[in-house]
């Protein structure tokens, strides 16, 4: 009897991240964080997080993202590249994504591509994302 592989969704705490960056702040330039992000600005740069990223409600960030799990509640335009991708029913992503899992609800937007990674692929990808630079 074949038995179907059922993959584990990782739960997100919106309210435990380790750095919340708030709504008044604009940020022009590269971000990385070794822990969870939970971003409400306007961010022109790409974003590397080792934890999860959240994109906040009225967030918009322009530039590619590269993270443990993303949930998208506002705004990215640029290539991601995690574990898993939720984008939830306000949020909007036009790039392409290269991603285990994904669940987009009902409502949300997605203009792009999507490529689900394989082990052998990572290489590859930070290839084509620095070409596409």
């Amino acid at each position: 009897m074949a038995r179907s592989k059922v993959e584990k969704v990782a739960r997100v705490n919106y309210e435990q991240v380790d750095t919340i960056v708030g709504a008044d702040v604009t940020f022009v330039g590269d971000i990385s964080s070794t822990g969870s992000v939970r971003y409400e600005g306007t961010l022109k740069g790409n974003t590397s997080v080792d934890g999860n990223l959240i994109v906040g409600r009225n967030a918009f960030i322009s530039g590619n993202i590269k993270a443990k799990v993303v949930h998208i509640i506002g705004t990215v335009e640029g290539i991601i590249t995690c574990e898993q991708l939720k984008i939830l029913s306000t949020g909007k992503l036009t790039g392409d994504i290269y991603v285990d899992s994904i669940i987009i609800d009902e409502g949300a937007i997605f203009i792009g591509n999507c490529k689900i990674k394989e082990d052998d692929e990572s290489t590859k990808i930070e290839e084509i994302i620095k070409s596409e630079e």
